[in-house]
């Protein structure tokens, strides 16, 4: 499955994109953010051409409505084409949705005419000028009930009447403009295919089986997003996935997502807030005990309709004058893990009891994966402190360390990006090369701070180092990455290294990476038994053991590096450059260990 890739057509200022691939989960939201981006920009209009698009989940549909509406009301168009004629049916209801037909269309022949005439051709009960006005395929006509849409089965007598012979010849001529293809609201006859080739469908049965069919699409959306959230393991990616959802399949403008916060007594507080200015509700807390009265069984309410406790009426207030008027409880293992509260649909009024269902499930699946990334958020939380006691426990033990392990994290972190090292994978490296001496505590003072060359026992003891810091980080449970780095770090490309001599592509990358940096922060860094190496000679020793000890892609990479290092230093003679986080002495406002950026500079010249 090809992810999506979006390219732009002509100039920034034309807003015209060309789709091609998959409109999946992820790709839905690449679309989101590029329609928000373009209104952000003042796009008056915007072209999508999804004519490369194999095919689009009912998430990139629920996006493209979505959007649609809100470009409406801000009196902007989406003009789109290569959309098949289901996708097209199901977008009817966004009005500012305008399509286009790739092709003109081919008139049918005198004979077909006759029998069979086209939807196009025949007047509707009230004839739209906005569609009869339309001068050329582009231009920017808004559907209305009472639009025409594509040739579809076979219309009943009452849904298209017979053209007169007045109206048959104009709407046939093949001279006239051809106007863009503006489907007619969603139907239950638009999309039910006759019963057998002689005659309509009956109402009653067409009835039954659009709601079918749209209990099918319900199940199937559903479907979907439950498999995409049980995947995002980060509580943003979570977050952002479950608010978007909801806001495509319900129609909402406003939302909002509070969660538990079990350090206050379990307050509400806000995490995601769709529809308002940024920072709205900064600083803003719930009491949950007005909604710890929902049945978890029931889990949807009125806002209208909840009892407001002591020191919390103030609070519904304020929620109810921001313009929410529905939410739904969100339980995990009988504990109340926040609140997801929507307002404005348009002109719906409420929700249906089937409409509730179908929220209260969809919501309480957001629940468990936000449940889930959030106590892996705590899992990395609890991980990253025991890295920053354990690189404390191991500079405290070497003086001579201290200050090096930061200058490997920058030179790892900058060869890794290079690398184009998988992003996902990016922190365990960072926690390998962290921790790849843990296993020193285990050699005594009197070896370490030996200013004398080591014996050959003293030596052997200093090369179980790896050995034995993997098993502490085994002991710990910590990801199999981090592991491999530790053990491997002192492996060599040509097979020379230690603990277990292996070499080549038999060296996981990462301690390929970390191994090369190592060698040359020690090679530039003060030692009890020499003086450190100026950053140029180092630059040589690494040159010339290209494909010996350190494997020769990584060399090249890490060249590269310390060419930008070298850049970055003349620079500091003149006025200050613009921060490149791909530097390794860059600075960095994040916290490198746990976001995998690079770490903050040590305020040194």
């Amino acid at each position: 499955m090809k992810a999506l890739k979006i390219d732009r057509v002509g100039s920034r200022d034309r807003f015209r994109f060309t789709l091609e691939g998959v409109v999946d989960a992820q790709g839905a939201r690449s679309l989101d953010r590029l329609l928000f981006e373009c209104q952000a920009r003042g796009a008056r209009a915007v072209h999508l051409d999804f004519t490369r698009v194999t095919s689009i989940s009912t998430l990139g549909s629920a996006v493209l409505a979505r959007q649609g509406r809100v470009y409406e009301e801000t009196e902007r168009k989406i003009h789109v084409t290569g959309l098949g004629p289901e996708i097209r049916a199901a977008l009817a209801e966004a009005e500012a949705i305008v399509y286009e037909a790739n092709h003109p269309e081919t008139p049918p022949a005198p004979a077909e005419a006759k029998t069979a005439p086209e939807v196009r051709g025949a007047p509707s009960a009230a004839p739209s000028p906005t569609v009869t006005a339309t001068p050329s395929p582009t231009a920017t006509a808004t559907p209305s009930p009472a639009a025409t849409a594509t040739p579809s089965p076979t219309p009943t007598p009452a849904a298209a009447p017979a053209p007169t012979p007045s109206s048959a010849p104009a709407s046939t001529s093949s001279s006239a403009p051809a106007a863009p293809f503006i489907p007619a609201p969603t139907s239950a006859a638009s999309l039910i295919p006759p019963s057998g080739p002689g005659g309509p469908v009956p109402p009653n049965l067409a009835s039954l089986q659009s709601k079918l069919k749209l209990k099918i699409v319900a199940f199937r959306n559903l479907f979907e997003i439950t498999r995409a959230l049980n995947l995002a393991l980060d509580l943003d990616e979570a977050l952002n996935l479950f608010s978007l959802s909801v806001m495509g399949q319900f129609g909402v403008d406003r939302l909002a997502i509070f969660l538990s916060d079990p350090r206050r007594d379990g307050v509400l507080l806000p995490k995601q807030v769709r529809g308002f200015a940024h920072g709205h509700f900064q600083e803003f807390a719930i009491s949950p005990t007005p909604f710890r009265s929902v049945p978890a069984e029931q889990g949807f309410f009125n806002l209208s309709e909840i009892t407001e406790t002591e020191g919390a009426g103030e609070t519904l207030e304020a929620l109810r004058e921001s313009g929410f008027e529905w939410g739904v409880a969100l339980w995990v293992r009988r504990e109340l893990e926040g609140i997801l509260l929507l307002g404005g649909r348009g002109g719906r009024k409420g929700f249906q009891e089937d409409e509730r269902d179908l929220l209260t499930t969809l919501a309480n699946q957001g629940a468990v994966a936000i449940s889930n990334a959030r106590y892996y958020r705590a899992q990395e939380d609890r991980n990253l402190g025991l890295v920053r006691g354990m690189m404390s426990l191991i500079e405290s033990r070497d003086t001579y360390a201290k200050g090096n392990t930061e200058r490997v994290v920058r030179y790892v972190t900058a060869t890794a990006k290079l690398l184009n090292y998988p992003k996902e994978s990016l922190k365990s490296l960072i926690y390998g090369a962290v921790l790849r001496d843990i296993g020193m505590i285990t050699v005594s003072h009197v070896i370490l701070k030996n200013p004398a060359h080591l014996s050959d026992d003293e030596w052997a003891l200093i090369k179980q180092h790896p050995t034995r810091g993997a098993q502490i980080l085994e002991e710990m449970n910590l990801p199999k990455e981090v592991i491999e780095v530790v053990r491997n770090h002192h492996e060599r490309w040509g097979g020379e290294g230690y603990p277990r001599g292996i070499k080549g592509g038999q060296i996981p990358l990462g301690a390929r990476v970390v191994s090369l940096v190592d060698g040359y922060v020690a090679m530039t860094a003060e030692r009890p038994y020499r003086r450190a190496l100026p950053a140029e000679k180092a630059r040589q020793v690494i040159a010339e053991n290209w494909g010996t000890p350190f494997d020769p892609t990584i060399v090249d990479v890490f060249l590269q590096v310390l060419d930008k290092v070298e850049k970055r230093s003349r620079q500091r003679a003149g006025p200050p450059a613009p921060s490149d986080s791909s530097l390794p002495n860059a600075p960095a406002a994040l916290d490198p260990l746990s976001s995998g950026a690079t770490i903050p500079m040590e305020g040194r010249t």
